[in-house]
C-alpha cells in the first residue's frame, strides 16, 4: 500500500512569508524611532506688554501671566516693550512665528482705533485675538467746585464762552472730544499731557476746566476730591455707580478699551484652544477679580471668536465715529 508524505508549503511561499514579516517588523521599528509630537507648550512663553512697566495694563499683564503659567504648566515671561502707544510691541509681534510662545498685551484701541488714524506697522488682521482681561473706566473729569453733576452741565457752562479746555492724553479722547464738542455746539481745546497720572494733576490744580482719564482719577473720584461728569464705555463702571454713561446723556457715542492679548495671524487650532482655556480661567481666577476692583477696572472678560467678534465691532464703530467727528 503506498505512502504519502505529508502535505507542506512550497518552498517559494516561504520567502514571500518572511518578507512579509520582516516588513512588518521594519514598519513598527519606523514607527517607534519616529517622535510623538510635542505637547504645546514644552517651552517659556514670551508676553511683551506694549506700555511701561507699573501701568495699569503692565500690572494686569503680570498678573494674569501668573495664572496662565499655572495652567499651562510652563512659566510666563514679561517684556516691556514700550513705545509709540503701544504701536512698537504690536508691530515687532507681526515679524514672530504664530506658534503661541509669542504674545503681547496692549490696549484695543492700539489696534480697533489707531491704525485707522496713522499709518502703522501693524493692521488689524495681522493678529489672533486671544484673550480680553478688563476695561479702562474711561472717564471726563473735573473739579467738584465747579458744582456740575455731569458732562451735560459742564456743556451748558461752555456755551457761555462758547469754548472750554481739557486735558489729553490720547487719540481717543481727542476724537470722542470732537464728536461731543460738535454736538454741543460748543469748542472743546485740548491741552496735552504725558500720561493719565498728568492729567489728575492739571485737574486738581485748576489748570484745566475738565480731563480725560483711563482710571487714574478713581481714587480721587473715590475720595470726593475729583468729581467724574460721565464714563466712555458702554457700561456704568462699577465702582461709580451714579456716573452716566455718555449714551445715557445722548451724546450716541462710547469708547471701550480693554486690556488686550493677541497673538499673531495663523495660529495652531489646538494651541488656539489651549490658551483661550487658560485666559478664560485667569479671568475668573480670585487674584484677577481682586486686581480688576482695585484697579477699578470694570470685570470683562472674553476670547476665541467672540472676542474676534467684539474687536471688528469697535473697529466699525470707530470708522463711524471717526467720520461722524470731521
Amino acid at each position: 500500500m503506498p505512502t504519502f508524505a505529508p502535505v507542506s508549503a512550497p518552498l517559494s511561499a516561504m520567502p514571500i512569508r518572511s518578507a512579509v514579516r520582516g516588513a512588518a517588523l521594519l514598519a513598527a521599528c519606523l514607527v517607534l524611532a519616529v517622535p510623538a509630537r510635542a505637547e504645546w507648550p514644552e517651552k517659556p512663553i514670551t508676553i511683551s506688554v506694549g506700555f511701561a512697566a507699573g501701568g495699569t495694563t503692565d500690572v494686569a499683564a503680570r498678573a494674569v501671566a501668573e495664572v496662565v503659567a499655572r495652567k499651562l504648566g510652563q512659566p510666563v515671561v514679561i517684556e516691556n516693550k514700550a513705545g509709540a502707544g503701544g504701536a512698537i510691541a504690536a508691530t515687532g509681534l507681526t515679524k514672530m512665528p504664530a506658534d503661541g510662545y509669542n504674545l503681547v498685551a496692549t490696549t484695543s484701541t492700539t489696534i480697533t482705533l489707531d491704525p485707522q488714524l496713522m499709518k502703522l506697522g501693524y493692521a488689524p488682521a495681522d493678529f489672533t485675538y486671544v484673550a480680553a482681561v478688563g476695561e479702562f473706566p474711561e472717564a471726563f473729569i473735573a473739579l467738584p467746585k465747579h458744582g456740575w453733576k455731569t458732562l451735560n452741565d459742564a456743556m451748558a457752562a461752555a456755551k457761555a464762552t462758547g469754548r472750554m479746555n481739557y486735558a489729553s492724553n490720547t487719540a481717543v479722547d481727542r476724537m470722542i472730544s470732537a464728536a461731543i464738542a460738535k454736538k454741543a455746539g460748543v469748542a472743546l481745546v485740548p491741552v496735552p499731557t504725558r500720561s493719565g497720572a498728568e492729567v489728575v494733576t492739571q485737574v486738581m490744580g485748576g489748570h484745566v476746566d475738565l480731563g480725560y482719564s483711563s482710571g487714574a482719577y478713581y481714587p480721587q473720584a473715590k475720595a470726593g476730591e475729583i468729581a467724574v461728569m460721565a464714563v466712555l464705555g458702554d457700561k456704568r463702571v462699577a465702582g461709580l455707580p451714579d456716573v452716566p454713561t455718555l449714551k445715557e446723556l445722548g451724546y450716541g457715542i462710547s469708547s471701550v478699551n480693554l486690556i488686550l492679548f493677541v497673538a499673531p495671524k495663523g495660529l495652531p487650532g489646538d494651541v488656539a484652544r489651549k490658551l483661550d482655556e487658560a485666559f478664560a480661567a485667569a479671568g475668573s481666577d480670585p487674584s484677577i477679580v481682586s486686581l480688576m476692583e482695585k484697579r477699578s477696572l470694570n470685570n470683562f472678560v472674553e476670547t476665541g471668536a467672540a472676542l474676534a467678534k467684539t474687536v471688528q465691532d469697535h473697529i466699525d464703530g470707530y470708522a463711524k465715529l471717526i467720520e461722524s467727528s470731521k
